[in-house]
């Protein structure tokens, strides 16, 4: 069975499990989301701008703030902002799903 993100709940898990900082930032995230600072809420990214957006590939986690703050840029681009600048997030810094989805798709 598949959730609102068109995974399969056994892919979600595995990427839930796998995933227990923010894959940009690093920061521990609030899970389940609850409180009114959705900065530090664990939200779903799909690092792909255009469908499909069920590859299991192409999903991680992240915190709100990341989240918010790349919108639909392409992660090359979005490395290059002053918010990722100010925190260190580059090709080098992001976890290791973030490295390989770039190396297989914006490279």
């Amino acid at each position: 069975m598949s959730n609102v993100y068109g995974l399969p709940e056994d892919a979600l898990i595995k990427i839930r499990e796998r995933d227990t900082e923010c894959v940009y930032c690093h920061k521990e995230m609030t899970i389940p989301k609850n409180g009114d600072d959705r900065r530090n809420w664990a939200t779903i990214e799909h690092m792909n701008d255009q469908p499909p957006f069920n590859d299991p590939t192409t999903v991680a986690i992240c915190c709100g703030s990341c989240n918010s703050s790349r919108g639909v840029k392409k992660l090359l681009i979005w490395f290059e902002s002053p918010y990722c600048k100010q925190r260190n997030i580059s090709l080098v810094t992001v976890a290791g799903p973030v490295k390989k989805y770039i190396t297989e798709y914006e490279m």
